[in-house]
């Protein structure tokens, strides 16, 4: 709790104080999916899968069992994580990505 400061604020001061611009990284981060996202780096040990990523992702935006993720959503969350939001975490220091292995982790010592 940040007693009567906005949360927005305080995140965006973090940024600021890591050298981090945040307008396009705070952009992101306010986004539903990457919010997910981070929530299911945190939850998971080591490296995941950008496939375990956008099930979880599109799970949770969609109110629905992993299961019963379309198969078209999902590729459609993974091409724009892979080419779009992990790139720009990683550049950010977030997380780091391996595009050849498709995998992401939280960074060690993550801004966010």
């Amino acid at each position: 709790m940040t007693h009567g400061v906005d949360e927005a604020t305080v995140r965006d001061k973090r940024l600021e104080d890591a050298g981090i611009d945040s307008n396009r990284l705070g952009d992101a981060l306010d986004d539903p999916h990457c919010q997910y996202l981070l929530q299911y780096l945190r939850d998971t040990t080591g490296s995941a899968s950008i496939s375990d990523c956008a099930t979880y992702v599109v799970s949770q935006i969609t109110d629905s069992p992993q299961e019963e993720v379309s198969d078209d959503v999902l590729r459609r969350v993974q091409t724009w994580f892979y080419h779009g939001q992990l790139p720009m975490l990683d550049e950010h220091g977030v997380v780091e990505f391996d595009p050849d292995s498709r995998t992401v982790r939280l960074a060690d010592d993550s801004p966010v």
